[in-house]
């Protein structure tokens, strides 16, 4: 369907008006000017889209357009949905047409290894009953993986060399087309080739085996309080006073302090310096690495196999996304010797360790940024940033403005921007994908490289989460992905990429991305607060099946929530039963399930810092944090025993209202998973062979297998 945006304008004067949302691959496109407005047009397939306009830097949602729903990050996404217009074509319609087209406007390839390759080949779903390719002599059979809108997207895995030979056949009642080169009704259609020079997209095998384990360092354990933070550092010498009795903080002042309880968790909620419904920012509770050493035993004996830690660099934050160098361990929790005696141990125990880093921007405490507070255009690094004004006022005032001196991220005055595009200012330099086109900023990028490979192979680490990658230029990503891989070939890099990711999979950027879209949207939404249907969820993951290569998908980090997100304990008011299932889910669905520390002991927290709170060590005392965590070891047994659940295909079965029914499948193993979301015990008519695993009431009676109200079970 044709689709017109248009922006009027509120003021007189030219603007810079862009575009940017799901059919855009959230890469910014200039909308053209008309007097004081500013239009742009496309054509979408029937769907949802999310999307937003920047205006002059500012992001927001289309004023003209009133369905929206929060973003990430405070703000709001418009969303346009696109109904479905007209009746389905019908065969005759539609090869019709299609026979105008090429093969290359139905399939994708992806060169998993050498001689390793995925077929997928898309085509409506209502006029397709089996799919097969012909590899040079050999007929091999397609099956269903996905859904993109209304088609259907099937694929095979093939061990063949490229130049291959490929014809693809499609069967609809008693006909049968043939696509190669061109289309065709007979076998004798012109083949197509594989191209020798195939890039190859490879994704390391450790990942789609494991389970991770989120860990932010200061609220984990604190295993040595010599380390705890005493703001020795210079960067908090105006930021210790706290206020007069009776009086609060002024605006936007910091006030650090450490927390000396470990279990009062009370100024994460509200800050007793700050106005009602603020919370507590800046306090410290004194995790550290000597922490995570001593509850190695506990990771390792629940099943966890990744280790994935927020940024460990020295930062004046608790986060620590506000880096003051990116090259050093920050002292209180440990030194680099620690972290890489921590590395080795957990390697040692069969587990991998990945780390968050953010280079969209550094801290305002960073040595080349404070370099140029002092000195100015003077100082070497003045290039590093986006300066508008200098010096900055000193001290900085209650309504200190930081974008009216320096590009910074959100606004937020301590996370000043990183300038890597020296011919164009921030936002504009991250929608540059050729850097040919890019003035590089290059003492820059080569000292961000530089550290990268520090962390690599001085600390040791299997790769990297990489902090709001869509906020820098998608070439420095080939450059990262490039000296990454020729360091240490198998780690891991997975982006934070809140929407569909298809744009950044590939051997050019990312091997995968935090699952958000096509896992914690619609699972949380289904299971926990149960606020779509069965079929939307379907769609829905099935949609994310269809989008991205299977190898990919195996990869994804499905999380069930992260330091950016309430908890889902929260989400779920304390309901086990929803939680639980959602956890199954994860557990038996493609992709690597992603464990926030705490979740799996049933803790609490609202909004950030709340969710942010110390791990509870005293967890056995509690019996809903025992009854959730022996659930979780439970699930991520099955997961382990069962490599059908790492290696198979995924397939939703039809089954009765109340009742999800899907099974993972791969040569001639299989397991079938049931989910029963009413409150009503509910029958499938198929008897089991087996009960691999159960949770509530599950049986196999004279009509099959009885599930009572919220019961799980997975059987063959």
């Amino acid at each position: 369907m044709h689709i017109r945006f248009s922006y009027q304008a509120p003021t007189a004067g030219t603007h810079e008006v862009g575009i940017l949302g799901e059919f855009t691959e959230w890469k910014i496109q200039a909308l053209q000017r008309h007097g004081d407005k500013y239009s742009i047009s496309y054509d979408l397939k029937p769907g949802r889209y999310l999307y937003k306009f920047i205006v002059d830097g500012a992001w927001m949602p289309d004023p003209s357009h009133h369905k929206r729903e929060p973003d990430p990050f405070g703000g709001e996404n418009s969303v346009l949905i696109v109904e479905e217009t007209g009746k389905e074509e019908s065969w005759d319609e539609f090869t019709a047409k299609a026979i105008r087209l090429r093969l290359q406007d139905f399939l994708s390839i992806h060169r998993v290894r050498e001689e390793l390759f995925e077929l997928r080949l898309r085509w409506p779903a209502h006029l397709a009953q089996s799919l097969r390719v012909r590899l040079d002599d050999t007929w091999q059979a397609m099956s269903p993986v996905g859904m993109l809108a209304t088609d259907k997207v099937w694929h095979t895995v093939a061990g063949i060399a490229v130049l291959t030979e490929m014809l693809f056949e499609i069967r609809y009642d008693d006909r049968q087309l043939y696509l190669g080169e061109s289309i065709s009704f007979t076998e004798s259609n012109a083949a197509c080739l594989i191209p020798e020079d195939y890039p190859i997209f490879q994704i390391p095998d450790w990942v789609h085996k494991g389970v991770i384990y989120q860990i932010f360092m200061d609220r984990f354990c604190n295993g040595d309080s010599a380390l705890n933070q005493d703001f020795s550092e210079c960067y908090y010498r105006d930021c210790r006073t706290p206020p007069k009795q009776d009086e609060l903080l002024a605006p936007n002042q910091e006030y650090y302090h450490f927390v000396d309880d470990w279990d009062d968790i009370k100024g994460l909620k509200q800050n007793p310096h700050l106005p009602q419904g603020k919370p507590d920012w800046w306090c410290f509770y004194g995790g550290d690495i000597p922490g995570v050493r001593a509850k190695l035993d506990y990771l390792e004996e629940l099943g966890i196999t990744i280790l994935y830690f927020n940024p460990l660099w020295e930062a004046k934050s608790v986060h620590k996304y506000d880096a003051a160098d990116f090259r050093k361990v920050d002292p209180h929790f440990g030194s680099a010797h620690d972290l890489k005696d921590l590395v080795s141990e957990a390697q040692q125990r069969g587990m991998r360790v990945i780390l968050d880093v953010a280079f969209n921007h550094s801290g305002e405490t960073f040595w080349a940024f404070q370099d140029c507070v002092k000195q100015g255009e003077e100082s070497r690094y003045w290039h590093w940033y986006d300066w508008f004004n200098w010096p900055l006022p000193k001290p900085l005032p209650p309504d200190f403005k930081p974008k009216e001196y320096y590009q910074c991220w959100w606004g937020i005055k301590d996370m000043p921007d990183l300038n890597f595009d020296l011919s164009r200012r921030h936002p504009f330099e991250n929608y540059i994908r050729d850097i040919g086109n890019a003035e590089i900023n290059e003492d820059l990028v080569y000292y961000i490289l530089d550290s990268v490979e520090w962390w690599l192979a001085y600390i040791g680490l299997d790769g990297f989460r990489l902090d709001v990658p869509d906020e820098v230029p998608w070439w420095f990503w080939e450059l990262f992905r490039k000296r990454v891989k020729e360091i240490k070939p198998d780690a891991w890099l997975v982006g934070e990429i809140w929407n569909n990711a298809t744009a950044w999979i590939s051997h050019k950027y990312f091997d995968s991305v935090m699952n958000y879209a096509y896992f914690n949207s619609p699972v949380l939404e289904l299971f926990v607060h149960r606020m779509i249907s069965k079929k939307e969820f379907q769609t829905r993951i099935t949609e994310g099946l269809g989008a991205y290569p299977m190898h990919a998908a195996q990869a994804m980090m499905n999380l069930l929530g992260s330091h950016d997100t309430q908890r889902v304990m929260e989400l779920a008011r304390g309901d086990l039963r929803r939680i639980k299932q959602a956890v199954f889910f994860q557990m038996t669905f493609i992709g690597t399930p992603h464990i926030y520390y705490g979740d799996e002991i049933a803790m609490a927290g609202g909004k950030d810092p709340d969710n942010r709170r110390p791990f509870n060590w005293q967890w056995e005392s509690d019996a809903k944090s025992l009854e959730l965590r022996a659930f979780y070891r439970q699930c991520i047994l099955l997961r382990r025993d069962h490599s059908v659940l790492t290696d198979g295909e995924f397939e939703f079965i039809q089954s009765l209202d109340g009742v999800l029914l899907y099974r993972r499948f791969y040569q001639d193993s299989q397991l079938y998973c049931a989910i029963n979301l009413s409150p009503q015990q509910k029958s499938i008519k198929e008897t089991p062979a087996e009960l691999y695993f159960t949770e509530g009431k599950a049986r196999v009676g004279k009509k099959g297998l009885v599930l009572a109200a919220y019961a799980i079970c997975a059987y063959r």
